[in-house]
């Protein structure tokens, strides 16, 4: 058996090794660049398996000339919208993806390190002082924090992800929380004495909001232009996520014009590039990168894999094929 590599991983070595013990041969790129679609297609041929990343775009149309042969793709990362479901689906293709509670925690983590950044203006107070060649003089008259403790923080999404900010800020900072989220999340309502709202009232109420829902047909632009004007002057934004849920025209439109009093973005467009705000810091989809978590996706990339070739039984399937 074989499977093709789109391109390195944390642990490429521990990959080959594991794979190697059960039996299967691992192909991949020397380049750290995204996967030209021509050569994973080449590639594909003769394998049973890719591992993708989630920069790897497999269109229905891409997924529909990958040959016979292929059984599975293992995407390396939480989400999978960059995998067309549905036509993986019907070609009787076993997606796969890494949910793991490292990755989880990760990002967690991640997204409350952006909020404490922004609400300190770390990011404007290291971009003044960067570009000065002494310390600036002090002045009541310069750009001041927010403080962090006893808000009201909204998350859009209280799931595997949002739930942890939830906890974090509720017992780090004495924060309330409010959340909007397609289900209710009873069990964190009694815990955090959290609260379900509609979406323009998270808006309107929290001073810190927290993106962590997934991406899909359903909540794609969800945080609108519209829900955007609703959000205070001095409120923080961060999104850990995917930019899609975010209208990134009026958030930078926002930020530009000093209506919002920072943001902490891990996913974007190059739209960013117009963003003129000083306490904006950009992270560039690194908010699980650590050892801990890209060791135990590394391992269940495997785990999936091997379950798949082997026995039809991934660990964590997010379709169910027929024909397999």
């Amino acid at each position: 058996m074989k499977v093709f590599l789109s391109r390195p991983l944390f642990d490429t070595q521990l990959l080959a090794s594991r794979l190697e013990d059960a039996g299967i041969t691992l192909i991949t790129t020397n380049s750290d660049d995204i996967c030209p679609i021509a050569t994973l297609l080449e590639q594909a041929n003769g394998a049973d398996g890719l591992i993708t990343h989630t920069e790897d775009n497999l269109t229905a149309e891409v997924i529909n000339q990958l040959p016979a042969s292929i059984k599975i793709i293992a995407n390396y990362g939480i989400g999978f919208s960059n995998i067309d479901i549905e036509a993986a689906t019907k070609k009787g293709i076993q997606v796969t993806n890494t949910p793991t509670d490292e990755a989880f925690h990760a990002t967690a983590e991640a997204t409350v390190a952006l909020l404490v950044s922004i609400a300190r203006q770390v990011p404007a107070l290291n971009a003044e002082r960067r570009a000065m060649k002494t310390d600036p003089a002090p002045s009541f008259k310069r750009p001041t924090a927010v403080s962090i403790r006893k808000k009201v923080t909204g998350i859009v999404g209280l799931g595997r992800i949002g739930s942890r900010v939830a906890k974090m800020m509720y017992h780090g900072f004495d924060n309330s929380i409010i959340y909007y989220d397609l289900y209710q999340n009873a069990s964190l309502e009694q815990e955090l004495n959290a609260e379900k709202v509609p979406l323009k009232e998270l808006m309107e109420t929290a001073d810190f909001i927290c993106v962590n829902m997934p991406l899909s047909e359903q909540t794609y632009d969800l945080v609108s232009a519209d829900m955007l004007a609703f959000v205070k002057p001095d409120a923080v934004l961060i999104n850990t996520a995917r930019a899609g849920l975010v209208n990134e025209d009026a958030l930078i439109e926002r930020l530009n014009k000093g209506l919002l009093h920072g943001a902490g973005l891990d996913v974007y467009s190059d739209k960013v590039n117009a963003i003129t705000a000083d306490n904006v810091a950009l992270t560039s989809h690194f908010a699980n990168f650590e050892k801990e978590a890209y060791t135990a996706m590394t391992n269940l990339v495997i785990d999936n894999l091997i379950g798949q070739l082997t026995h039809k039984k991934p660990v964590t399937p997010v379709n169910s094929p027929l024909g397999r």
